[in-house]
């Protein structure tokens, strides 16, 4: 009876063993074809944006030698149109460095580099740059700051987050409105909210719509409908330790903002 109880706790053992080391198998085929395909990924990836992003760069080069008159004067009407489509291929390049960041940013590529800047100055760059598009929806941009505000802060990712706010702004907001940037400094942080009057959007739409590829009755608002800008917008922020957040009012108004602390190269500077 000693014997047979042996064997068999002995078998049983011998069985658990082997099926251990097939599934130790079988999770190393998967690790391995997982690797293999974000590589794949990867490749695939770098070399798409890479071909989206030369012709793209390419045209909007050529549009603006043409908008300078490098070639000839340009009618009236013209001009309207080569500037309409210089803001359509820099909003592509937009959403192509979007891709290719909310990339970097999930795999814990993006390094900050930060510098103190004017974030005022920064602000009225964006509002001419977008001023065709508002135009465009018979919108106006008001941004009533009048002090230097100077933050430490990488320039280019947080140029990007407003970028997005305000492009979003414009495209949904109701046309024949005023979009508000409103800019508030305190002891500990830097506050920026951008405010358009749009569609309302319902609480439970509003605590998911930083999430990535979320769809909601308002999420055709994520740039271009990829689902990619408020998500990488809210990474960025967090990168900086902030908060970014989504404001509805039944009155109308729509608040997009985020607020990141101060630090001690912070500075406000009267002009």
């Amino acid at each position: 009876m000693f014997n047979l109880d042996f064997t068999l706790i002995t078998l049983f053992i011998l069985g658990i063993t082997i099926l251990l080391y097939i599934r130790n198998i079988d999770l190393s085929k998967q690790i391995k074809n997982e690797r293999e395909a974000e590589k794949n990924k990867q490749s695939f990836l770098a070399t798409l944006v890479h071909d989206l992003k030369t012709p793209t760069n390419a045209q909007i080069n050529t549009l603006r030698l043409l908008k300078n008159g490098t070639f000839g004067q340009l009618t009236t009407e013209q001009y309207h149109m080569i500037e309409l489509t210089h803001d359509s291929c820099r909003y592509m390049s937009d959403l192509i460095g979007t891709i290719m960041e909310t990339y970097n940013c999930d795999y814990g590529n993006i390094n900050l580099q930060k510098s103190e800047f004017d974030i005022s100055e920064l602000i009225i760059e964006l509002c001419e740059s977008v001023k065709t598009l508002a135009m465009y929806n018979h919108q106006q941009i008001k941004f009533s700051m009048n002090q230097s505000c100077y933050i430490y802060a990488d320039k280019l990712q947080i140029k990007r987050v407003l970028q997005n706010l305000l492009s979003n702004a414009i495209t949904y907001g109701f046309k024949h409105t005023i979009i508000e940037i409103n800019l508030r400094t305190n002891k500990n942080s830097i506050e920026i909210a951008v405010q358009n009057i749009s569609k309302h959007i319902p609480k439970n739409e509003l605590s998911v719509i930083f999430n990535k590829f979320k769809k909601t009755g308002y999420s055709n608002f994520n740039k271009a409908g990829t689902g990619l800008g408020l998500y990488l917008s809210k990474q960025i922020i967090n990168l900086h330790n902030g908060k970014i957040y989504a404001k509805s009012l039944e009155d109308g108004r729509c608040i997009f903002g985020f607020r990141i602390p101060t630090s001690t190269k912070t500075k406000l500077l009267a002009n």
